[in-house]
């Protein structure tokens, strides 16, 4: 799955079928949470999962929502209106949440992860961007969102996007060890790191 198409196809759909702010930031926040969840194969590439869970007391006071029963509706719309799925669990567990892509390309596939020990359905391209249903008007790259949300200065360095340059694995290592057990921190020295390089190289 692509976030840039699925995000762009969004806002092409919400101009036949308008949706409360609330309910777009609903949205949007499952986008991330599914993104957030991709799983890693054997042969280190990165993919959004099929199916991921997500609590209601996560999802609450980032919607700003104080009553279950305001999130239920909200839930139920973009069920009704078919943009998400959404499977109960026993008791007090969250359920399971699975996005409908708006890419008619996708089918699903079995992925043994990283460790071997699991298998995992993830969204898979069947069919091409350019003869997809979506793509004509809203594909226009074919960049892979970076699913490293916790190190996204990781991200492959792909010039035409005008990201900023690596910096070597060494270097990385050394700023991270400033900033033990923040990963926040850490990012941010690495990123202004990588800002000095770039300026270093424009200059």
């Amino acid at each position: 799955m692509n976030y840039l198409t699925e995000l762009l196809a969004f806002y092409k759909w919400l101009e036949t079928n308008p949706m409360s702010p609330l309910l777009q930031v609903y949205w949007h926040l499952l986008m991330y949470t599914n993104n957030k969840a991709a799983v890693r194969a054997e042969d280190g590439r990165w993919h959004w999962p099929v199916d991921f869970k997500v609590p209601n007391t996560v999802l609450m006071p980032l919607l700003g929502i104080k009553d279950r029963r305001v999130l239920l509706r909200q839930r139920g719309y973009l069920i009704d209106h078919k943009r998400v799925t959404y499977q109960k669990d026993k008791g007090q567990r969250a359920g399971t949440y699975r996005l409908v892509p708006f890419d008619r390309g996708l089918s699903m596939a079995a992925l043994r992860t990283e460790t071997g020990d699991s298998v995992t359905q993830i969204w898979t391209q069947a069919v091409p961007p350019p003869v997809t249903e979506v793509s004509p008007f809203i594909n226009i790259n074919h960049k892979h969102t970076s699913l490293l949300y916790s190190n996204p200065e990781d991200a492959p360095f792909i010039p035409q996007f005008n990201l900023l340059p690596q910096i070597p694995e060494e270097e990385k290592a050394a700023i991270r060890a400033q900033y033990p057990g923040d990963e926040v921190a850490a990012f941010n020295a690495i990123w202004a790191a990588r800002e000095a390089k770039q300026k270093g190289e424009t200059t």
